[in-house]
């Protein structure tokens, strides 16, 4: 029996033939976006139907914008604006400071429960002379632009230098101007006015301390003049409020005192709103959320008291710091008559994206593995706003229903194929066994002939 060498090498290199396909990096849905505006840019809003349809393990790294071509086109979220200043102006009376408060002799500064400025001074230790220190509350934090004394409640003429500093705590102080001069003198024949104190710096804060470094005045007791406080403040915590949208949660059931609700999908909750569904009805609820995903266990939230009367909506509502919510439930302390009405309101993301190869332009949503590429989305930002202005954002691109691309298989781990090498290895090594053998017996009937023919 004579057994080719090469058919045995041949046979035992057959796994190095042997490739795994690779797997595919799809998503599992479309949306088309409706670019009808030309620009070089569009911005979209996402909204729950989005949110419905990406893994929730991918925080949104698996939304893609591509183009006619089906190529990804530069996409990210929309950079942050910064908060809106809105103009601020006060007329307030200065609250003199004695001059035993800058001595610290039995004189105390303190804030009321309500924030406002509290000058206590023993009765039997009053000051022989004038103040030159006086407070003033601006009843929020705010960056001034200047500080006017007001010209009617001034009683006399006066030539000084004054210095105006800032503070939250009444404690901790900030220079804003080192040196000011203010001037009024009315003489017979001219009249000077120079009473307005321009601030340096962008410092906000609530108080404010006009402070004489030179010269001398008299105001105190009935002579206090007033000022106006000019200037603005931004509140980022109450722009983000007034741009919350609203949606109602559905009722899903309850069970005695808990009623349950869900949401179209796990959406970013930072406010609920929940009204009584009667009249003339009062309850204390708490707001609850799920321990985990899928959890049977229940946390509280947020405790509101609601009141309903005949005249009035009898609603409440609480605000938090942003979570992804899609189950909430609500505890009733008292028995109601029916479910209430639960909204929660949540800030939808906005991204961009760049108007590259044209379109028609498609959002693809959902998937196991695929992320999109890091792009200099910010960097892109800029230069955009550089061209058209501050005030300029993208054309909305609106987004449309939603169809299938390679479907929901695509938002599950894939099938690990059978591993045929091990088999396949085993194979190999028994059939070169047998060579072995094969070759072994063969050698071993040759030699026996070769003997018995001698």
């Amino acid at each position: 029996m004579r057994l080719d060498v090469r058919w045995v090498a041949l046979t035992l290199c057959l796994p190095l033939a042997v490739a795994r396909a690779g797997t595919d990096n799809d998503y599992a849905y479309a949306f088309p976006l409706d670019a009808r505006d030309t620009a070089e840019a569009y911005r979209i809003v996402l909204n729950p139907d989005v949110y419905a349809a990406v893994n929730p393990a991918a925080g949104l790294r698996d939304l893609v914008v591509v183009n006619a071509l089906n190529r990804p086109v530069p996409f990210g979220e929309l950079p942050a604006s910064p908060p809106t200043r809105h103009d601020f102006s006060l007329d307030a009376r200065l609250l003199p400071v004695p001059v035993n408060a800058a001595m610290h002799e039995g004189v105390q500064i303190e804030r009321s429960t309500s924030g406002g400025i509290v000058i206590s001074q023993p009765p039997d230790n009053p000051s022989p002379q004038h103040p030159r220190q006086w407070l003033v509350d601006a009843g929020r934090p705010v960056e001034l632009d200047h500080l006017a004394l007001d010209p009617a409640t001034l009683q006399q003429d006066f030539q000084v230098h004054l210095a105006v500093d800032v503070s939250n705590d009444l404690r901790q102080w900030v220079p804003l101007s080192g040196d000011v001069a203010a001037t009024r003198v009315h003489g017979e024949s001219d009249q000077v006015e120079q009473l307005s104190l321009p601030l340096s710096g962008s410092t906000a804060g609530r108080y404010y301390r006009i402070r004489l470094i030179d010269g001398d005045v008299d105001w105190s007791d009935d002579h206090v003049p007033s000022v106006q406080l000019v200037g603005g403040y931004t509140d980022a915590v109450a722009d983000r409020t007034s741009r919350l949208q609203w949606l109602q949660a559905t009722n899903t059931g309850s069970n005695g005192n808990d009623y349950d609700y869900t949401l179209p999908a796990s959406l970013p909750l930072e406010a609920v709103k929940v009204q009584l569904p009667a009249a003339n009805t009062a309850a204390r609820v708490h707001l609850q959320l799920p321990q985990g995903e899928g959890a049977s266990s229940w946390f509280d939230l947020a405790t509101l008291d609601l009141v309903r009367t005949a005249g009035k909506d009898g609603d409440a509502r609480s605000q938090f710091a942003p979570r992804n919510v899609q189950r909430l439930r609500l505890h009733s302390e008292t028995p109601l008559a029916a479910a209430p009405v639960v909204s929660i309101g949540w800030l939808p993301p906005q991204y961009f994206f760049m108007a590259e190869g044209g379109g028609p332009y498609r959002l693809l949503a959902g998937s196991y593995a695929s992320r999109r590429g890091e792009y200099p989305v910010t960097e892109a930002w800029d230069r955009l706003r550089a061209r058209y202005g501050d005030e300029w954002t993208p054309p909305v691109a609106a987004i449309g229903a939603r169809v299938d691309e390679v479907g929901v298989a695509a938002l599950s781990a894939p099938k690990v194929p059978y591993d045929w090498m091990r088999p396949l290895l085993w194979g190999v090594l028994v059939v070169g066994a047998l060579a072995v053998a094969g070759m072994a017996l063969s050698l071993l009937r040759q030699a026996r002939r070769d003997e018995a023919g001698s």
